[in-house]
């Protein structure tokens, strides 16, 4: 039984796990923007062949590409502070436009390197912006009951442009050209921009007292951030490497990333309300054993079936340990005072996606990929004893 108004009338409960009535839809919006605005972004996969074909050197592409990641990196620490001044959905917005206006720029750009860089620049910080605030906004829609759950389906639009956003991408650079290219491209981003604007502000607050350096300072937060830059190269691993390593196995590569997203989507949409009251460090600990399986697999894979099940086990451990370190980094913190953890648990992971790409290369030319795959699931099974550990002092501490 709802409780009743000034006027007598019955007050609708709000749905289960949001925290009003409105939430729900105001979810939902904010599900296809980060969708749209995501998919616009996951363009870029073919960035590396419309540079080629417009006459770059290998050497300038390579930077092209890698330039992303340093706003990506730097803008994502500095949009909590952002968020915190100006506002989350503020943020958002103006990093959605700036994801937008990235893009569409390489339209005229994208035959200049200089240009490029720019454009590539604006793009990495834009998305930056949008990203963690984006996902901080998202947990002010909601209550702690089906938080893991809810939080794990929003959190999933994000990569599910990657199970066939770079099919859309080639398809629109054959048939438009590079220019047409940017330009289709765009328009999912240019559809998701003016539903930001159907949203309610979220309550502006402080931030943690100290910033971002007392935070860090605190030590509750020292074992997910550790957990952050593992799930972080793993998944930068597997990212980069993972193509040319079964091209060089002649193995079909969207076998693994097919595999991959559709284990992700199976977790999000359901699975994860298995795991909603289990103690975080071991859902975490479970999703790094499951990273180090899936990749052990990937190294002894030889057919396309042993990829696919690589596939399904590697997305499975990362769909069930991202959201629940996501949720595990706002333990303690109000919703609207989540700018800043999130910003330093977004910028962490982003860190260590990027980083890891060359170590792994010298690592890999010096021993090959299966030794460097193998010792990187060592390195996730350590963090899964680490995480146990932590767990199991909770039982001596009550002794």
């Amino acid at each position: 039984m709802g409780e009743e108004g000034v006027t007598g009338a019955p007050v609708a409960e709000p749905p289960r796990g949001f925290v009003d009535s409105s939430a729900r839809s105001e979810f939902a919006r904010l599900a296809v923007i980060i969708f749209l605005t995501a998919m616009t972004n996951q363009q870029s996969v073919l960035l590396a062949v419309v540079w080629e074909e417009a006459g770059f050197a290998h050497r300038d592409i390579g930077l092209l590409i890698a330039v992303y990641g340093i706003p990506l990196v730097l803008m994502s620490l500095f949009s909590g502070l952002l968020a915190n001044r100006i506002g989350l959905l503020h943020t958002v917005r103006i990093g959605a436009v700036l994801t937008t206006l990235g893009f569409l720029s390489l339209y005229l750009t994208h035959e200049s390197v200089l240009g490029s860089l720019a454009s590539r620049l604006v793009q990495g910080t834009g998305f930056a912006l949008f990203h963690a605030p984006v996902m901080t906004y998202g947990t002010t829609r909601l209550t702690r009951e089906r938080f893991v759950r809810l939080f794990g389906l929003l959190s999933a639009m994000a990569p599910l442009p990657y199970a066939f956003g770079p099919i859309v991408a080639e398809f629109l650079y054959h048939a438009f050209g590079a220019q047409g290219y940017f330009l289709a491209g765009t328009v999912p981003a240019l559809i998701g921009l003016p539903l930001l604007w159907t949203l309610r502000p979220a309550e502006k607050a402080e931030g943690p007292v100290g910033g971002i350096l007392g935070l860090i300072a605190t030590p509750r937060i020292w074992l997910p951030l550790t957990a952050a830059i593992v799930y972080g190269y793993m998944f930068g691993f597997i990212s980069a490497y993972a193509a040319p390593f079964l091209v060089e196995r002649g193995i079909v590569v969207g076998t693994f990333f097919t595999a991959f997203t559709i284990s992700i989507f199976a977790v999000r949409f359901g699975g994860l309300a298995l795991i909603e009251n289990i103690d975080r460090r071991l859902v975490v600990a479970g999703g790094a054993v499951l990273l180090a399986a899936g990749l052990v697999l990937v190294a002894l894979a030889q057919t396309v079936t042993s990829v696919a099940v690589a596939g399904l086990v590697f997305g499975l451990g990362h769909s069930i340990g991202f959201p629940v370190l996501s949720a595990w980094i706002c333990d303690g913190t109000p919703p609207e005072q989540r700018a800043t953890p999130m910003a330093v648990f977004n910028a962490t992971f982003f860190a260590a996606m990027t980083v890891i790409a060359l170590p792994a290369s010298l690592a890999i030319g010096q021993f090959g990929y299966v030794p460097v795959m193998i010792s990187l699931s060592v390195s996730s099974l350590g963090l899964t004893l680490l995480l146990v550990y932590a767990w199991s002092r909770r039982f001596r501490k009550r002794r």
